[in-house]
């Protein structure tokens, strides 16, 4: 999406690309600050701060992940943009990729409403993880169906 396609498209793309950038630098900024303390006090606290490096990780994977999501997807010859083969491993990347996804923001919901005041969390943060499970879930499918289409050609 990023080189093909129309205008808003590319927009769009390049400004996802932008937020991604900023909230990883935003990431990286506080994990160093937190390993930093812990360093200093010598009490990490591991299995308490689970959740913590919980979104910590799913982060630093999806990061890597979309590296192999762009490469999946786009390929370049004397033509210009083309499609590569899409195989069994690449698949499998990008399922990695949306269950990551799902595991990052499922794991921030709750924080995320807490920042915005929002005082009664249960019945929005259900909200927000069953239409980002049916947005995951399509997701999902369609990487699927894309893979039998490439295998049945």
């Amino acid at each position: 999406m990023m080189g093909a396609g129309s205008v808003t498209t590319k927009v769009l793309s390049w400004s996802m690309v932008a937020l991604i950038a900023v909230h990883t630098v935003i990431g990286i900024i506080l994990t160093a600050k937190s390993v930093g303390v812990w360093k200093k006090t010598g009490a990490p606290y591991f299995k308490e701060n689970l959740l913590f490096w919980t979104r910590r990780l799913s982060g630093f994977l999806i990061m890597i992940l979309i590296f192999f999501h762009v490469t999946a997807l786009s390929a370049t010859n004397e033509n210009g943009l083309r499609l590569p083969d899409f195989n069994g491993i690449k698949l499998a990347l990008q399922l990695l990729l949306v269950a990551s996804i799902a595991l990052h923001v499922i794991t921030n919901v709750k924080p995320v409403l807490i920042s915005f005041g929002i005082k009664k969390l249960k019945p929005k943060a259900g909200d927000i993880i069953f239409w980002l499970t049916v947005l995951l879930l399509l997701a999902a499918a369609g990487f699927i169906v894309y893979y039998i289409r490439w295998v049945s050609v």
